[in-house]
């Protein structure tokens, strides 16, 4: 299995859950800990350790961070999951990458959360996916079913 964590926040109990698990790959997109919540974790040389070394994973990005950026660190993101080989996925669906979410900084637009979930479809992976953050209230919904729009077309 593997997890992929697309929120703005960083997947700190995800990660300490699964930090010595060979078996499960973490991966996660957010904010760079250098200056966002949670400052001390989710750094891009934490790996894993023990028998779970190499099998994390932590894209942090900037604030601002555009389409062009977070999509290039989802393609890393999907290129680690697509070689780790999973039989399942479960990704952490947070919306607050959303230009208007009132808590975060980056500048994802609506347009992007379909492509988002087309990116996710193409593992071709049994996939769940769990609702995380997300604090535009009126674009959330919007937002979120754009992804799953995305990834049901993307099948």
């Amino acid at each position: 299995m593997a997890v992929l964590d697309v929120d703005y926040h960083h997947g700190n109990g995800t990660q300490d859950i699964f930090w010595e698990h060979a078996d499960v790959l973490v991966v996660s997109l957010h904010g760079t800990s250098e200056t966002e919540y949670l400052n001390f974790l989710g750094y891009a040389d934490e790996l894993g350790a023990g028998a779970g070394e190499g099998f994390t994973h932590n894209f942090p990005l900037s604030r601002g961070t555009t389409w062009a950026q977070y999509s290039a660190a989802l393609d890393s993101a999907l290129d680690a999951v697509a070689r780790f080989g999973p039989d399942a996925l479960v990704v952490s669906l947070g919306v607050d990458t959303y230009v208007g979410d009132p808590i975060t900084t980056f500048a994802l637009e609506r347009e992007h959360f379909p492509l988002m979930g087309g990116r996710l479809a193409q593992l071709r992976l049994p996939t769940v996916f769990v609702r995380e953050g997300g604090y535009a209230v009126e674009d959330l919904g919007l937002n979120v079913a754009g992804v799953l729009g995305g990834f049901d077309a993307g099948r």
